[in-house]
């Protein structure tokens, strides 16, 4: 490699960086997106309430041993 080359090459690389970057803060970012994109998930697809009916009424009502009653 002679001189010319290795200045087209300095030309060409001239953004990259020769230290690596902080791996502390790459790190944190990637726990903030994973604990972001966990949060938008539970909200997302979070379980629907149940209510109760006048079925599911009866039916605890026979499991805990008194009777129904009739409305």
């Amino acid at each position: 490699m002679n001189q010319r080359d290795q200045e087209l090459l300095d030309k060409q690389l001239w953004a990259v960086s020769s230290s690596p970057p902080n791996s502390g803060i790459l790190g944190l970012g990637f726990v903030a997106v994973f604990l972001v994109g966990f949060s938008i998930g539970g909200i997302l697809f979070a379980p629907k309430t149940h209510q109760i009916t006048s079925h599911d009424a009866t039916v605890l009502a026979h499991l805990n041993g008194s009777p129904p009653t009739m409305r």
